[in-house]
């Protein structure tokens, strides 16, 4: 007889499997008299006036030696303003940026982990001069005017992005990190392996922002843990931060091999929902050069200002960029010095059912809808949704790929009329839980003790 306990636990894994899919009822739907659906096609891009509105790079993560980078702060705000960056988001481990001018707040147990990137040297920031000529875009940069002349156009200064953190400082086995913004839990905070609630939930209870960096570093980042990228407790886990919480924004696609597959997992569930997922990449360098323009994001606003960042940021209206995708693009890709993928305008049609954009720099274009290729062409910039009604799911997106990297559009909700999309979502359970609840009991009954806080005073210099 076969063991009943293994038979249990065969029965829980085969519905875990099935709980997560994105379940499409009444799949004919109503079809038109020649037999097509008829498409509500939701984009990110809506809002944006393609006549008037400009495209910014922006780098939102990096480090500097003011956590665990080789990098100064001013060696990084000097070479991303060389490399054409326009708006720069200083977000060092358990840190809360500042002015490019100032010297922040940090940890020095940490520093002294990483002791030979930082050295313990005195941080090097900007002197008051030339930050106000970075800013303002008259600070001289041979690099900067070079690449003026290659694009056509001029970039302007780099605006000062402050308040980024990369919280959940250092966790234990594998990162398992958040970038917040306006937030000013992650000062100080190392974290707990696989607590990435608690800063998300905290992060919007001050009012701020967040979203998740490198989600492949704790899934499984190498070619034999593909398998990890599909496990739906990952995408579930994922799926219950964005649905409670509306100020997560996002959830990068670019840093490791499979974190745009977890994407797609989380987007199957999120979307009958209610709830698009934006990507984001970065670079998350921590030495200066070109490390600090491996990934970025092209932000489209009607100017560049923090009102109009912000917007952005809660809106989701940018494409993302790397130069590298081991998974698409192969191990031994890399753009670097070559112009990226871009795209200058997208067309939403919801008559006729077409998405399709316009872009340069690329040589090839794929759709992909639930994880899935479903189109595929160096010209193949329309799709007509009904032509892929068979494969097509909740929603679908596009990247494209050139000698320069790769470029991920945001996703496109597409819902047929008279279809039923759901999806079942379940609540996961982790050691993270057991750990964060130990924490919480640490802090309200020792935490506050002479002895803890002088330690927290002299590894972490703050006090919480």
């Amino acid at each position: 007889m076969k063991n009943p306990v293994k038979k249990i636990i065969s029965i829980i894994l085969c519905v875990s499997l099935l709980a997560g899919l994105c379940v499409i009822g009444n799949a004919a739907g109503e079809e038109t008299a020649d037999g097509e659906l008829d498409y509500v096609i939701t984009s990110p891009y809506d809002g944006v006036d393609w006549d008037n509105w400009k495209q910014y790079k922006a780098s939102l993560h990096s480090h500097t030696d003011a956590s665990d980078g080789g990098q100064s702060i001013e060696e990084s705000v000097k070479s991303h303003y060389d490399l054409g960056f326009q708006i720069l988001a200083i977000t060092d481990h358990a840190v809360i940026g500042k002015q490019w001018n100032e010297v922040p707040d940090m940890v020095p147990l940490y520093r002294l982990f990483k002791f030979e990137r930082t050295g313990m040297r005195d941080p090097i920031v900007l002197t008051d001069e030339e930050r106000d000529a970075i800013i303002n875009g008259t600070y001289e940069s041979a690099e900067r005017k070079a690449l003026e002349e290659q694009l056509g156009y001029e970039l302007g200064g780099m605006m000062e992005v402050t308040g980024g953190c990369e919280a959940n400082g250092a966790t234990p086995i594998n990162d398992c990190h958040i970038n917040t913004f306006n937030c000013e839990f992650g000062r100080a905070r190392m974290g707990i392996y696989g607590d990435f609630e608690t800063v998300v939930e905290a992060c919007e209870a001050e009012g701020g922002y967040s979203f998740l960096d490198h989600t492949g570093e704790y899934v499984g980042r190498w070619k034999e843990d593909e398998w990890r990228a599909y496990e739906p407790f990952y995408a579930n886990k994922f799926a219950n931060i964005f649905l409670k919480n509306e100020s997560c924004v996002a959830f990068d696609v670019n840093s490791t091999r499979y974190d745009s597959v977890i994407w797609d997992q989380v987007l199957k569930l999120t979307i009958p929902k209610g709830r698009n997922v934006p990507g984001i990449a970065f670079s998350d360098s921590h030495q200066k050069g070109e490390d600090n323009d491996w990934a970025f994001t092209m932000m489209l606003m009607p100017e560049l200002t923090m009102e109009a960042y912000e917007a952005c940021m809660r809106s989701g209206a940018w494409f993302n960029v790397g130069r590298v995708d081991t998974l698409y693009l192969g191990d031994e890709f890399n753009g670097t010095g070559n112009l990226p993928p871009a795209v200058s305008r997208v067309y939403v049609d919801n008559e006729a059912d077409t998405i399709s954009f316009t872009g340069s720099e690329f040589d090839n274009v794929q759709w992909i809808s639930e994880g899935k290729i479903i189109a595929e062409g160096k010209g193949l910039t329309s799709i007509d949704l009904d032509d892929y009604k068979d494969e097509l799911g909740c929603y679908v997106r596009f990247q494209i790929t050139g000698p320069g990297g790769i470029l991920y559009s945001q996703p496109f909700v597409t819902m047929a009329e008279g279809v039923e999309y759901t999806s079942t979502v379940y609540e996961t359970f982790d050691t993270s839980m057991i750990f964060r609840g130990l924490s919480r009991i640490f802090d309200v009954t020792i935490g506050h003790t002479f002895i803890a806080i002088l330690l927290k005073r002299i590894l972490w210099n703050y006090i919480w």
